[in-house]
């Protein structure tokens, strides 16, 4: 099934795309949900969920062109990188899928206008590789998720993302390692002194260590969370064996940039885990290499058949998931 809508032309997997979008998000503006906040938010998203609080169906007006914008950003980053092929349109159906599983989680979250930020840096990481001093591409990269982090502090983290994937690809040099500290505490700087000017410099900087720092155990989860995070994890463990397996038959340069995804999951989980271990933000930060890992373990296998019957299981569970939660 997978491997046929991957095939088939782009106007057809654009029609399955907009099928979905007005299926899954038609509920959610008719019983729209108020924007989601939580103690890891960052300053940037506290302003933008105080004024969106008052107009419950522009946030999800809002959330659908962030979940639509990352779709196809993302579609675009894989493409442009030569991973998938030029018209394969799965990951963003995906993403799509990934985002709105759950109608009570289809508002507005830190992560959504977070995801756009880290899409950028995830391309100028990946365009970066084969090329001598990449210091304008590791700035960027770096310089987005500080921009990142702002609306969603775990992300924080994610500056040994930018390293780990220097490593990645043999850089050696200080430089680069340096470049990627500036332009990652340079929002930082920003908001510190904003802080300063508005007298509330000891209580903002307490707030993102509060949230960088929750070494809790996991909240109970209800049984549709468990059920769909669980067997998420497991499709995206098993989809990221294979393919980078897979991989280490390509070229070097596509071997490497899917490394990158692995740094990519790997940092997230830490994130995650020294945040608490939030439900929503765990299912919306896996997102990408989840998209990435699926499209590929059905596109660049050669005998997908196992795959493609644990992504149909895993299209049925979605479908009676939100059949039930919408009922």
């Amino acid at each position: 099934m997978l491997r046929w809508i991957s095939k088939s032309g782009t106007f057809i997997q654009f029609a399955i795309f907009a099928v979905i979008l007005v299926m899954t998000w038609v509920p959610a503006f008719v019983n729209p949900v108020i924007p989601v906040l939580s103690p890891a938010d960052g300053p940037l998203y506290s302003l933008l969920a105080t004024w969106l609080q008052q107009f419950p169906l522009l946030t999800v007006s809002f959330s659908l062109i962030l979940v639509v914008l990352q779709a196809l950003t993302l579609f675009y980053v894989f493409q442009a990188n030569g991973f998938f092929g030029r018209s394969n349109f799965l990951p963003a159906l995906i993403i799509l899928l990934a985002y709105s599983w759950n109608v009570n989680f289809q508002t507005m979250h830190a992560v959504l206008p977070a995801g756009l930020f880290i899409i950028v840096a995830l391309n100028s990481i990946m365009i970066m590789y084969g090329r001598p001093a990449a210091y304008h591409q590791v700035f960027t990269a770096s310089f987005a998720l500080g921009l990142a982090s702002l609306f969603y502090i775990p992300l924080a983290y994610f500056l040994f993302f930018v390293w780990f994937t220097l490593i990645t690809y043999r850089i050696s040099s200080w430089r680069e390692y340096a470049v990627a500290l500036i332009g990652y505490v340079l929002p930082f700087i920003y908001y510190i002194s904003w802080l300063f000017w508005d007298d509330n410099l000891v209580k903002g900087l307490n707030n993102l260590s509060g949230s960088l720092f929750n070494l809790v155990l996991p909240a109970r989860l209800t049984l549709m969370n468990a059920i769909w995070l669980s067997l998420s994890a497991f499709i995206m463990f098993v989809a990221m064996a294979a393919v980078l397996n897979v991989m280490n038959d390509k070229l070097i340069s596509l071997r490497r940039r899917a490394w990158v995804l692995f740094n990519f999951s790997f940092i997230a989980l830490v994130a995650i885990l020294l945040a608490g271990w939030p439900v929503l933000s765990a299912n919306y930060l896996f997102v990408i290499p989840m998209a990435f890992f699926s499209t590929g373990s059905v596109i660049l296998l050669k005998r997908p058949f196992w795959f493609e019957m644990l992504a149909l299981g895993y299209f049925l569970l979605f479908v009676g998931l939100r059949v039930y939660l919408v009922l």
